[in-house]
């Protein structure tokens, strides 16, 4: 179950920062001098959270589905632990009143929800437990991943067999004349062009697709020369007036390049995010609402034990049979829908720090193994699992520029924002296919 925990030295609001909010969710970074806490963030709920009809501890609830829902789907490469801390409402208060004059006005209606019993302790995917070079980090929500299939959708909505779902969504919300570039099939196909193309046009128009943290810190793409603070991770001199526009684009390429690079190693977790997400929606909300309506289940919020059932149950299916489903095959059908709603609602983050050893290849294992235990010899409540990236002279000539020698990252790669979704949403996302 979930690990808990009382930690008396973190019941200190002045130990915290604002890092950022959601709907749901409050996040806060550790400022304090124990290196142990270095790289950990407190995700605190909000007073506004859609209730679940359970009576667990809903960050008790997420954490346990996190580890036993999601991370056998994902597999814990990917799927980091979580931490609960023990709260207090004195101590929530106090984080409450410290942080008010750094949010948003929008969302200050909805404060700290006092009466919850844990706040969630995770690692802060965006910097390294040992800063030993500047890091950077990007955040990504790649959303929909595939074209479906159903033959429940109805033929008035064809479109929706040949058109990217993410794409006809940012049609409805945006200027018509002027809609995204981003299309997730392309970031999905893992085609070089149509990647690079999918990533250039996130940072051309990030939305909420596209984060990017230096040191832990974000930095709003679009601002008034932010490609500035790009400068030092990749160790290139601030340029004079008249030459920041040329070398601000080529800093901007660089990101890009590094980014493709880390998306291209690790085609193994957009794969498989993609056949889940296809796979655990295989009737579309058309054929959920259908089956809702014609057979209309009993349904209730799943125990932490009925779900680990449903995703068993799904991984020992070999075929799909959509006629003369009985009560359970119509609600393991519902609840996987669910599962497929989250996973098409994470956000995958990349942290990227520069590594000292510069004259190790990629297949060199001792130096790997040389690397990694700069890390893992460090006392840290969560452990770090390394990658190595190397830039190739054909992918990074613009590094040759500047100092004509390779230069190789460690990097990590983690997927987030994977809460359960409500049964009561069904009703919010038939009503939404129905706008788009």
């Amino acid at each position: 179950m979930a690990r808990i925990e009382t930690i008396h030295e973190l019941y200190n609001a002045t130990l915290w920062d604002f890092k950022a909010e959601g709907n749901a969710n409050i996040i806060l970074s550790y400022n304090g001098e124990n290196d142990i806490f270095s790289a950990v963030v407190l995700r605190l709920r909000k007073d506004n959270e859609i209730k679940f009809d359970t009576s667990v501890d809903p960050q008790f609830f997420t954490t346990s589905y996190v580890n036993f829902v999601m991370m056998p789907l994902l597999g814990s490469k990917y799927v980091g632990e979580s931490i609960l801390l023990e709260v207090r409402p004195e101590f929530l208060k106090a984080l409450s009143r410290a942080i008010l004059p750094l949010r948003s006005k929008k969302r200050i209606q909805n404060d700290i929800d006092f009466k919850q019993r844990y706040g969630m302790l995770t690692p802060n995917h965006t910097r390294f437990s040992v800063n030993i070079n500047p890091t950077i980090s990007v955040e990504l929500k790649p959303k929909w991943a595939f074209l479906p299939s159903s033959s429940f959708i109805n033929c008035d909505n064809s479109v929706k067999l040949q058109s990217c779902r993410f794409c006809m969504h940012k049609y409805l919300n945006k200027d018509k004349r002027n809609p995204t570039r981003y299309c997730p099939l392309d970031l999905f196909s893992l085609e070089d062009k149509r990647v690079r193309k999918a990533i250039e046009s996130l940072i051309n128009d990030p939305g909420s697709n596209l984060k990017l943290f230096i040191q832990g810190t974000q930095i709003e793409i679009g601002k008034e020369n932010w490609q500035t603070r790009l400068y030092e991770f990749f160790e290139i001199d601030c340029p004079m007036l008249d030459d920041r526009k040329q070398k601000s684009n080529r800093v901007v390429d660089m990101l890009i390049s590094l980014l493709i690079q880390a998306i291209m190693k690790e085609q193994d977790l957009f794969i498989k995010l993609k056949r889940l997400q296809k796979t655990l929606d295989e009737l579309d909300i058309e054929g959920i609402d259908q089956i809702l309506l014609t057979h209309q289940p009993k349904l209730s919020e799943p125990s932490l034990e009925e779900w680990k059932l449903i995703v068993n149950e799904y991984k020992k299916r070999t075929t799909f049979e959509i006629t003369n489903m009985d009560d359970k095959q119509i609600r393991q059908r519902i609840y996987e829908y669910l599962i497929s709603a989250t996973l098409k609602d994470c956000s995958i983050i990349f942290a990227f720090q520069k590594s000292d050893y510069n004259g190790l290849g990629i297949n060199n294992k001792q130096g790997v193994a040389e690397l990694q235990s700069q890390f893992y010899n460090y006392s840290s409540i969560f452990p770090e699992r390394l990658q190595q990236i190397s830039l190739t002279e054909t992918q990074s000539a613009i590094y040759h520029n500047y100092n004509g020698s390779y230069k190789h990252y460690i990097y990590k790669v983690n997927v987030i924002d994977l809460d359960p979704k409500p049964l009561a949403k069904l009703h919010y996302y038939k009503k939404l296919d129905t706008e788009i």
